[in-house]
């Protein structure tokens, strides 16, 4: 289980946030919790509850989309200066992707539910903040600001769906099977890139049980001679410095 450091709120970096005055800031910061994330943590996963809209500080996380009749692709690497976990910042019930570092990552967490009742209670200060926050979603995304804004404060305007009398329950990085299968499909992403600019092939993650991993070879590597070791060789070997306690790799149709 990886360990994941919680600090306090704290004061936000100037970065994104040099337009808010001083008094401004002091405002916001203690909405912002600094969260430190090892190496290859996944920190939310596609269809999990929107809660957390996250800054980062230090380190890079890579952005994954499983659609529903292929492999999971990489659709963003988000470094310093970035934001990510925008459907929490919209009011969406799940988030569209995941989520995981590739570096250890410090990030600035804030809580969607708390950033709704500051901009309520806080209206001149929750209207620059929403529009701060709406331009680096609109650059994440390569959308309009405008149009981010305007769904930004149409869900921020709107009463709190959750229960207010029941405690707030922390979320957790993922851990077990479901963590070392996105794991393993992002390395195996890695080493697919590899296979496509030197050799013309590639290798897709299909399935993996806590024993087996399933890939899928495509292109040259199809009718290459040289298949097997490629598979057991290099994938296998590689997957298994990483996870020792893999049993095999199988090529699947």
């Amino acid at each position: 289980m990886h360990n994941v450091i919680q600090g306090p709120g704290v004061k936000p970096p100037r970065g994104i946030f040099d337009e808010l005055s001083p008094e401004e800031r002091a405002l916001v910061a203690p909405l912002f919790k600094v969260m430190v994330y090892p190496e290859n943590t996944i920190v939310f996963t596609q269809g999990f509850p929107a809660r957390y809209l996250y800054l980062i500080s230090r380190g890079e996380v890579l952005i994954r989309y499983e659609p529903e009749d292929g492999p999971a692709l990489t659709v963003a690497r988000v470094q310093p200066g970035g934001v990510f976990g925008w459907s929490a910042a919209l009011m969406r019930p799940t988030y569209s992707s995941s989520a995981i570092t590739v570096h250890k990552t410090e990030v600035l967490r804030l809580y969607n539910q708390d950033l709704r009742d500051f901009y309520q209670e806080n209206p001149r200060v929750g209207k620059r903040l929403a529009e701060i926050l709406a331009e680096a979603i609109a650059k994440r995304l390569d959308s309009p600001q405008g149009k981010i804004l305007s769904l930004l404060e149409n869900n921020l305007k709107q009463s709190s769906p959750e229960d207010t009398t029941a405690p707030h329950k922390e979320d957790a990085p993922m851990t077990g099977l479901a963590e070392e299968k996105m794991r393993i499909t992002v390395l195996i992403s890695n080493l697919s890139a590899y296979i496509e600019q030197f050799h013309g092939g590639f290798v897709e993650f299909v399935d993996y049980d806590g024993k087996v991993v399933k890939v899928r070879m495509g292109g040259a590597c199809a009718t290459c001679d040289l298949l097997p070791n490629t598979l057991h060789g290099w994938i296998e070997g590689t997957l298994r410095q990483f996870f020792p306690h893999i049993e095999g790799v199988e090529a699947v149709d």
